[in-house]
């Protein structure tokens, strides 16, 4: 075990720096991994610039090889995977701030707009939460009947949609409020309900139902 290695399994790894870890995790696959290191950081502003990278702009930087562009794509997925794996699925989701907490892992790292869809029952106990759609919200890529047969299907009490804004602008757009108030409309001549529609952009997000979009006569 080299130097690099012992200092971030033994040592505080707060105190490296990015070219060093950098370094050490290129190291499982190239053979000069400081210089591909360096050359990526000065290519890239920082190292979640780096991570957030398309594969195809990282193909394209001096000495990566097929293996690295895999193993660095690979690393923003296995935290989204762990952050959501946290979520605990016997939690009980009662408001927006339980909401947004459980939900924000589904999009870290996103770069299109994605459509989730969470599943309650009566007690706030998640049933599911499944990826319905990618693109703009509305009725194209989000087809009204696929969100009321998923809440069926999952014999959910209560559902609750979230979408991101890759923009980073968490602002419900009126494309938005409009398939909000259909989906709650729908929803209730099922008798489910629906809580809460949440606009995500980066780790922020908007609850239209505490922004009052989701009152009767709205």
């Amino acid at each position: 075990m080299d130097r690099l290695a012992r200092h971030f399994l033994h040592r505080n790894p707060d105190t490296m720096k990015d070219a060093e870890l950098l370094e050490l995790l290129l190291r499982f696959v190239v053979s000069e991994p400081e210089a591909l290191a360096r050359r990526l950081l000065e290519h890239y502003p920082s190292l979640a610039s780096i991570l957030e990278a398309d594969a195809e702009e990282l193909a394209a930087v001096e000495g990566m090889t097929p293996d690295c562009v895999v193993l660095l794509r690979l690393v923003p997925e296995l935290q989204r995977r762990y952050l959501i794996a946290r979520s605990a699925p016997e939690t009980r989701l009662v408001d927006s701030t339980s909401f947004g907490s459980y939900l924000l892992p589904y999009f870290y790292g996103a770069k299109d707009e994605i459509v989730y869809l969470l599943t309650l029952d009566a007690t706030g106990k998640v049933l599911s939460c499944r990826l319905i759609g990618r693109g703009s919200v509305n009725s194209a890529n989000v087809p009204m009947r696929r969100l009321v047969q998923e809440a069926l299907s999952a014999n959910a009490t209560a559902v609750v949609l979230a979408h991101n804004h890759p923009s980073g602008i968490a602002l419900p757009s009126q494309e938005d409020i409009d398939l909000t108030l259909r989906l709650r409309d729908a929803l209730d001549v099922m008798g489910i309900l629906l809580l809460d529609h949440l606009v995500i952009a980066d780790d922020d997000y908007v609850s239209m139902n505490d922004s009052g979009y989701l009152r009767r006569g709205f």
